[in-house]
């Protein structure tokens, strides 16, 4: 699918800077997870450069940053062949993200953009080029992480930018960018998708309706992925484990949901907040059904475990189930020790079935 039919105004507006040839130094591309912004920033630079993607890999008039670990980077600049483990990654997280653009793909788990890169960049950077040249930051927010050296590196290139250089930051948390690098860029905002904008997508997908994806993922590509790789069984599992968890149905089925969890947690973090996600899906269409709301799909394996689960528990406050994965969330977030946080969860979502 393609991202000017995901996003056909926010594409509009690029054209319309292209065509006008009025491009400017510097773009903060921000919007909600799963919005397809790096598929947009990719498509954009095809616009600006004249390359097509196919055509991105060492290419010296582009140049991609995005987070990982500084020795990763140290012998990525150090590499020139093909049997270099850092150039073998690279190469392959580019090959991968041309082929499937609109797929989130990380090429480690760090949380920073380290200040060799930022180095590195402004060693290379201002050359000569027939062609214009752009830097594409994946996961801006993570130049500010840490000392926020890597952050004050690319402001003071934003400051004196190259000639026929454009910058294009993407980032879920426009708030955690550096007020004087978002001074310097010109806001795209990439809207969530619409519903009316991924139809021709989620007919595509074979495990469940697309009423059903676009409720479950609130149309976020990256959920949209992960729904892929489950079945309606599987998601009713996931809900079924909560459910018998929150209501100490056994000892083991506490320690079950727990276990699991934590187990995701440690090892399959995606999977860990997906789970959590379907879950607060599930609250949120047995909130619906509480208040007898229309259902926007139908599903009654999905419908019945709330149907049930409200029969059975008349007093449960739906929403202070909710807050309490959010509190479980935001705990771990701030580094709370994981175990007590989804116990605590467990816990308190427990006595608000009484």
């Amino acid at each position: 699918m393609d991202i000017s039919k995901l996003q056909p105004k926010s594409w509009d507006y690029i054209q319309s800077i292209i065509s006008k040839d009025r491009v400017g130094n510097a773009y903060l591309i921000h919007g909600p997870s799963g919005s397809g912004k790096e598929a947009f920033a990719l498509e954009f630079c095809s616009l600006i450069t004249g390359f097509e993607l196919r055509q991105f890999i060492n290419n010296p008039n582009i140049f991609l940053i995005l987070p990982a670990d500084s020795d990763f980077y140290k012998n990525l600049f150090k590499s020139s062949k093909m049997d270099d483990k850092e150039y073998q990654e690279w190469n392959n997280y580019w090959k991968a993200k041309l082929v499937f653009p609109l797929k989130k793909n990380k090429l480690s788990h760090s949380k920073r953009i380290p200040i060799n890169v930022l180095k590195n960049l402004k060693k290379n950077i201002f050359f000569k080029s027939e062609h214009k040249k752009v830097v594409i930051i994946f996961d801006a927010h993570s130049l500010s992480e840490g000392s926020s050296e890597s952050a004050n590196a690319l402001l003071k290139i934003l400051e004196e930018p190259p000639n026929n250089t454009s910058f294009l930051l993407v980032t879920d948390s426009v708030n955690n960018i550096s007020s004087t690098i978002a001074s310097r860029c010109q806001m795209i905002n990439i809207p969530r998708i619409s519903s009316e904008n991924l139809v021709d997508l989620l007919a595509r997908k074979k495990n469940f309706d697309s009423n059903i994806i676009s409720f479950l993922s609130n149309n976020n590509l990256e959920k949209v992925d992960l729904l892929d790789e489950h079945s309606k069984e599987s998601i009713i599992g996931i809900i079924s484990r909560y459910i018998d968890c929150v209501e100490y149905d056994t000892a083991e089925s506490v320690a079950l949901f727990s276990e699991q969890t934590l187990l995701n947690f440690n090892s399959k973090k995606e999977f860990f907040y997906f789970e959590l996600d379907i879950i607060k899906k599930w609250l949120e269409c047995t909130l619906l059904i509480k208040e007898s709301i229309t259902i926007p799909f139908e599903w009654e394996d999905f419908t019945n475990l709330g149907e049930d689960f409200l029969s059975k528990n008349k007093n449960s406050d739906i929403l202070s189930l909710l807050k309490e994965i959010e509190i479980c969330l935001s705990n771990l977030k701030s580094n709370n020790a994981p175990k007590l946080s989804i116990m605590n969860m467990i816990i308190n979502s427990h006595n608000s079935l009484n």
